[in-house]
């Protein structure tokens, strides 16, 4: 999960800096984005506690 989670911060910190450099998206859209592929990234690692 450490190495996930590494790589997502490498991901939201390169989105970011594109983000400041040419603003190709709004604020939400890309806090949506970045809590999305969080999200995506840890599914496998979250328990199904449907029955």
């Amino acid at each position: 999960m450490a190495a996930v989670l590494k790589s997502w911060l490498v991901f939201v910190r390169v989105l970011c800096l594109d983000w400041l450099t040419g603003e190709t998206c709004t604020r939400a859209e890309l806090r949506d984005t970045c809590a999305g592929a969080l999200l995506g990234a840890l599914r496998p690692f979250l328990r199904d506690e449907t029955p």
